[in-house]
């Protein structure tokens, strides 16, 4: 999950290997977190044991809630892991499972989208469906436009 505004971005979710949520004594995922972010949102996951990290970003920089040393997994990796090498990025796109995109379309696919060009023309043309699986093209179309992945 997660929410953009403007420059500002804040990715947050929770794994069952987030040791944030069981953590003694209990971790403050929201200290020293700016106004900006959905804080009735946030406790309203917090409340329900349904977090697990909090980042944001602004200002060009990543921040979160210090974690006390005793923490090794807020659960970040297990969600977010794959996005983080390019090479692993286009793998996933190109994965059978995740609509059977040739090695070129994918790549195609991410240089529209790290440009902010990706219209949902060029998404409907840059992915296939898998046999068993029929795409829900409206869902995908509001995901492109939420994300802004198209930027005149």
């Amino acid at each position: 999950m997660g929410v953009r505004t403007a420059g500002r971005y804040v990715p947050f979710g929770e794994d069952e290997s987030s040791g944030c949520k069981w953590h003694e004594p209990p971790v403050d995922m929201l200290a020293g977190a700016p106004a900006w972010l959905p804080h009735d949102e946030l406790w309203d996951y917090l409340s329900g044991n349904e977090l697990g990290c909090v980042y944001w970003y602004e200002n060009g920089a990543w921040a979160s809630a210090p974690y006390p040393g005793t923490l090794n997994d807020d659960g970040l990796d297990c969600g977010l892991s794959r996005f983080t090498d390019r090479d692993d990025v286009l793998r996933t796109i190109a994965d059978e499972d995740h609509g059977a995109t040739s090695a070129r379309d994918a790549e195609a696919l991410l240089s529209h989208a790290e440009g902010y060009r990706l219209t949902p023309e060029l998404l409907m043309s840059l992915t296939g469906d898998p046999d068993w699986r029929q795409r829900d093209r409206p869902a995908m179309t509001r995901a492109l436009e939420l994300a802004r992945l198209n930027r005149p």
